[in-house]
């Protein structure tokens, strides 16, 4: 399981000292024509930059602006093409995957990129167990040549491409030499050079002239770390900073109405839901209270609206998706609500709500408790803190939870796999479902998509049916930038590119 990256808190008092200003015309436009560089801010620090020991997909996504993978997804089609691999050949029964690597690669020091390190990659990952295509996938790797790469797999893997996207290679001689530093000091071969880490307070990063793909038109990023969206928000209005994440519904909304700001929202892959523990909590009482929740209010509750309520945990796209009409879906209703609890035989039924302390889960317990007690069920909260929040999990020891997941663009077996199946990492519900087991096994290694997405739309379908998981929004990413600032587009949640990134002439 993926830890969360914790935040860190940052002295208002320090915001004084901390920016450079970027520079503004009479109207309020930033000046593009002389800057070569883009302040970015962040609302937490980071723990280590060495890709392979990363704790968070926003780590990950940082770093693919110091390191490249083997493959990358194109942030137009979302489709899988080269990146440090020039080209690729599969195997006829899908076991191996043979790498043609690109000719004069250098990483950061000036030392060249060779399948060494690659193999050195693999390697590293395997001994990361959350990192799940490593642990389950990869048997082991080769360098047939300098410039060939050979990573043979325990078994067929249909969306072995796009996990390797997230597999940034690191250089072997300089892990083992930096040791313990190469986490604060990070080298790889990416569009930009790390220059310094100041803790809670920047990273600062520099173009990489010599870049493979050719050299970034921003020379310098500067990346802010600053918690409060309060204080971040001014920045950005005051033109000390150019790219904020960290914004509440409100500054969004003030940002709309600014014409020296530019906005910009896309619908997260992190969606969250009610989860039941189907251990304890029997199908027609999950079917009853799914019915009971009223998402449009939780959506407000909870993420002052900012969040985009579902029906499914899928976006139009991925894999598996399909119109909500061919699912069950539970429409909030009190009254049939009522009807499946007498039915159920579920009077004066009590349960537990566990949830890892934060304002945003508590929130969603409250409103969750008050529509329940609508039905006559009384939802007894208890939060606990992170850590023992993961133990009880691991024993199942609650009646309900809240979940989620971040639904890959280029992988959706990975999210699937862990959600819903009896061996998954993250399978809040604990669902045991023989045909779920079986459906999910064989998607795994089923090289064509259309009969894969066939085979996930049909997970889904007696996912929602039995109300195992009761999907309850999506994020909403939502982004502020000098408009100035040109190609602000994200991959996915909170992945943009850098190095596509351009200030207007």
């Amino acid at each position: 399981m993926k830890k969360r990256t914790i935040a860190l808190t940052l002295c208002v008092c320090l915001l004084m000292g901390l920016f450079t200003g970027c520079g503004k015309t009479k109207d309020g436009q930033t000046s593009a024509k002389t800057r070569d560089d883009l302040v970015v801010i962040l609302p937490n620090d980071f723990t280590t930059l060495d890709p392979q020991m990363l704790p968070a997909s926003a780590d990950i996504n940082f770093c693919a602006n110091i390191f490249d993978g083997l493959v990358e997804v194109d942030p137009d089609t979302k489709e899988i093409k080269p990146s440090l691999a020039e080209s690729w050949d599969i195997s006829d029964d899908g076991m191996s995957y043979t790498f043609h690597l690109k000719k004069g690669v250098k990483f950061h020091n000036g030392d060249e990129m060779k399948a060494s390190d690659v193999v050195y990659t693999c390697k590293r990952f395997a001994e990361q167990a959350w990192m799940q295509f490593a642990s389950f996938m990869i048997q082991d790797s080769e360098a047939v040549d300098d410039y060939t790469v050979k990573i043979n797999l325990k078994y067929p893997y249909a969306n072995f491409l796009g996990e390797i996207s997230y597999m940034y290679v690191t250089s072997e001689k300089y892990m083992n030499e930096a040791g313990d530093k190469a986490a604060k000091n990070p080298i790889g071969t990416g569009a930009y050079k790390f220059v310094k880490w100041d803790v809670s307070q920047q990273i600062v990063l520099e173009a990489n002239k010599d870049y493979f793909a050719g050299a970034p038109s921003i020379k310098k990023l500067t990346f802010k770390i600053i918690p409060d969206s309060n204080t971040a928000f001014v920045a950005l209005e005051k033109g000390e900073a150019d790219l904020n994440f960290n914004v509440s519904a409100v500054d969004y909304n003030q940002a709309k109405e600014n014409p020296d700001l530019e906005t910009d929202e896309v619908v997260g892959n992190s969606y969250y839901a009610a989860n039941f523990n189907s251990d304890r909590v029997d199908e027609k009482v999950r079917q009853a209270l799914a019915y009971a929740i009223d998402k449009e209010a939780v959506n407000v509750l909870v993420n002052e609206g900012q969040g985009v309520v579902t029906d499914i945990p899928l976006e139009k796209g991925q894999e598996g998706y399909a119109d909500k009409s061919e699912y069950t879906t539970y429409a909030y209703d009190v009254e049939k609500s009522k009807k499946l609890l007498a039915e159920a035989g579920a009077k004066d039924l009590k349960l537990d709500f566990f949830y890892g302390e934060s304002t945003a889960n508590g929130k969603l317990a409250q409103a969750l408790q008050s529509m329940f007690s609508e039905v006559g069920v009384t939802l007894e909260l208890k939060p606990v803190e992170t850590g023992t929040w993961w133990q009880m999990f691991g024993d199942g020891d609650y009646d309900m939870s809240r979940g989620g997941y971040p639904m890959e663009d280029v992988n959706t077996d990975a999210p699937y796999f862990d959600m819903y199946h009896k061996d998954g990492t993250f399978n809040v519900s604990r669902i045991n479902d023989p045909d779920i087991n079986n459906l999910l096994e064989q998607a795994r290694v089923e090289m064509d998509a259309d009969k894969r997405d066939k085979m996930y739309v049909e997970v889904q379908k007696i996912i929602m049916e039995k109300a195992y998981v009761i999907p309850l929004y999506f994020n909403l990413s939502t982004v502020v930038y000098n408009p100035a600032l040109k190609n602000v587009k994200a991959i996915h949640n909170q992945k943009y590119i850098y190095k596509n990134m351009s200030w207007k002439e």
